[in-house]
């Protein structure tokens, strides 16, 4: 289980530091490939699979009051390390995307229609981003009540939006099978914990054994193999000569007895 950290909270002075980070549960440490931090917004995991590997970029979006020049450059920075990550990897976008997501037609293809808002608000990068990048929100496929859609709440607990976000590669969308708010646990944030279930397997990376096969082949390419492979030889032809010497032993023993009896 791979689980998300959203906020880190100093309960005791009743601050909100910012920060985003991986927690692992220790019999999972031996499939994690590489961990890069990018910047205090941009982290990402990347995990071992049988057949592909799969990259978790954990982002905390910048909010819509900040100048257009700071969300130019978060994007264009969180879309460069995306395009430095192999094209063959399972790529999966998590946390919060400050961006709430409605139920235009025109959005459908990416977004699905089971979103808590009716419109898009005017942070629409977000959407661009994901379209352009080949990517597909999952956190608003699958059919959940009102309540279970709710993310983030507001000082007051009045306001409810539903601003984190899952996104995965089309190729591999249908490996995230499900996703779920988690209302109960206190994890000292605004924000509700978000679990997703996804469907791969990883796989531990393992020592290259001895190719003895080749050795063989190989045998008289190197002098230190080749007088190894003699001496071998001769010592195995020497234990067969004094498994015949016995044999003819035990034969003459055999005669002379009978010779005897005789």
């Amino acid at each position: 289980m791979i689980t998300l950290h959203y906020l880190i909270a100093d309960l005791e002075a009743k601050k909100h530091k910012f920060g985003c980070e991986f927690y692992v549960r220790g019999e999972f440490l031996k499939y994690i490939k590489d961990f890069k931090i990018i910047n205090e917004r941009i982290h990402y995991l990347r995990l071992r699979a049988t057949r592909f590997s799969c990259t978790l970029i954990n982002v905390h979006v910048t909010t819509y009051e900040k100048m257009e020049e700071v969300k130019e450059k978060f994007y264009n920075l969180l879309e460069q390390n995306i395009n430095q990550i192999a094209n063959s990897d399972i790529k999966i976008l998590l946390r919060d995307f400050n961006t709430k997501v409605g139920k235009e037609d025109i959005y459908k293809p990416t977004t699905g229609n089971e979103t808590l808002h009716t419109e898009t608000n005017n942070r629409i990068k977000m959407i661009q981003f994901t379209v352009s990048k080949g990517f597909n929100v999952r956190t608003t496929i699958f059919s959940r009540k009102d309540i279970h859609k709710e993310k983030w709440y507001s000082a007051d607990s009045r306001m409810a939006n539903q601003i984190d976000h899952v996104l995965i590669s089309n190729r591999f969308r249908s490996a995230v099978t499900d996703n779920k708010e988690l209302r109960g646990p206190d994890i000292g944030s605004n924000h509700n914990l978000l679990k997703i279930n996804c469907k791969m397997k990883l796989r531990v990376k393992t020592e290259k054994k001895y190719n003895w096969k080749r050795k063989i082949v190989n045998i008289f390419q190197n002098s230190k193999w080749k007088q190894e492979y003699a001496i071998e030889l001769n010592n195995r032809f020497k234990i067969l000569e004094y498994m015949e010497d016995e044999e003819n032993t035990d034969n003459n023993i055999t005669e002379n007895g009978k010779t005897l009896r005789q």
